[in-house]
């Protein structure tokens, strides 16, 4: 599961996940999800393990890609 914690443009946090990293992706390629690229992530996780990423909710995408998801999988 992967679980996106970011700042919205009111600066008020929000949260959104996804079930697996297929479903993000999906989210992502088909532009399905109502949330800007630029809005800032506070928080990464994935399968329940903080992932140290600061940036933006559009890099996301690229960040995953070069990780190592499998040492997370359970």
């Amino acid at each position: 599961m992967i679980t996106i914690t970011y700042l919205d443009a009111a600066k008020q946090e929000k949260v959104v996940s996804f079930e697996s990293y297929d479903e993000f992706e999906r989210s992502q390629q088909a532009c399905l999800i109502g949330i800007a690229d630029y809005y800032k992530v506070t928080k990464l996780t994935y399968n329940g393990h903080d992932l140290d990423y600061s940036g933006t909710y559009g890099d996301i995408f690229f960040f995953l890609l070069k990780q190592d998801l499998t040492q997370y999988d359970h």
